[in-house]
């Protein structure tokens, strides 16, 4: 079975590299005919580097005749798009002027270091430009996906993406009504242990904290460890009023069994809108006052 689940037909290459040159690519060789039909492609490199003989499979990958090719070496390699020909195992990605056709091929390099000069180095390639295009495809499709989410896979609050959404939204609105607007970063932080915190610690605070805030704020999970609050009509003051009820009640938060809360806190970073702020800006002032601030309510 060969890379991306493939089967790939295989033969031993110390059976090939044994002949000299002359023998292989007689075509009354069975070895020769068995290159010639086989849908890998192989090159031969002679000790100096020359390229000796290749299949005609891979004059197809290449879209190159076998007397273009044949002879030439590194140095002096007149086709700048199939340099990698000369490389290492892995991927080579022909691409650019003169290419007909974007391919990707995988090569497997085979050096015979004590046996004929000739046939110093073999190397195989398979046509694997189909994989890496559903590869490719994939990852785009997966990007997609998560850009259109908007819950958090964890908590099932809103995530960064729908944050995004509602914030400016929001400020759209106060900038066209006035109206006042308020923004909590939350942070719960351990002061004693760099560890990235358990998820049911994160469950527990973000039931904790949703349960605590009115139905009309907005609630996301912008960070590990960290929560963006969205609090429409709300002033700086309302808002740091609220916070202070979150903290006061923070002691008395159930955690998971068999972990210790230790010298875990609570830390805030408030902004208020003002005339002349996007959404931007007032996440830059919240998440400033945030790093400004003090952690409060360490539970015992």
């Amino acid at each position: 079975m060969g890379p991306f689940g493939r089967t790939i037909v295989c033969w031993d290459p110390i059976k090939i590299s044994d002949r000299r040159i002359a023998v292989l690519t007689h075509p009354s060789s069975n070895i020769y005919q068995c290159l010639q039909a086989c849908p890998c492609g192989v090159l031969i490199l002679d000790q100096a580097g020359k390229i000796n003989w290749l299949n005609p499979a891979l004059e197809a990958m290449l879209a190159l005749k076998s007397d273009q090719l044949v002879g030439q070496s590194r140095e002096r390699f007149p086709f700048t798009t199939h340099r990698g020909l000369f490389k290492s195992s892995g991927l080579m990605h022909l691409f650019g002027p003169g290419v007909e056709q974007e391919r990707w091929l995988l090569c497997t390099v085979d050096e015979q270091n004590q046996l004929d000069p000739s046939i110093h180095t073999i190397k195989y390639f398979q046509d694997v430009t189909e994989q890496v295009q559903l590869s490719d495809e994939n990852q785009r499709l997966k990007k997609q996906v998560e850009e259109l989410a908007i819950t958090d896979e964890l908590t099932g609050l809103a995530n960064r993406q729908a944050l995004t959404r509602a914030l400016n939204a929001q400020v759209a609105r106060s900038r066209r009504y006035q109206n006042p607007l308020s923004l909590a970063v939350i942070s719960l932080v351990d002061k004693k242990n760099d560890e990235q915190l358990p998820n049911e610690v994160i469950l527990a605070i973000s039931r904790y904290l949703r349960d605590r805030l009115r139905w009309v704020d907005l609630i996301a999970r912008w960070d590990h460890n960290q929560f963006i609050t969205i609090l429409p009509e709300t002033t700086l003051q309302d808002c740091s009023e609220l916070m202070d009820k979150v903290l006061a009640e923070f002691t008395d938060l159930s955690w998971p069994d068999q972990f210790e809360p230790g010298n875990l806190g609570l830390q805030f970073g408030l902004a208020e809108w003002h005339k002349g702020q996007d959404a931007r800006l007032l996440m830059k002032q919240a998440f400033a006052s945030l790093n400004e601030g003090e952690t409060g309510a360490n539970p015992s």
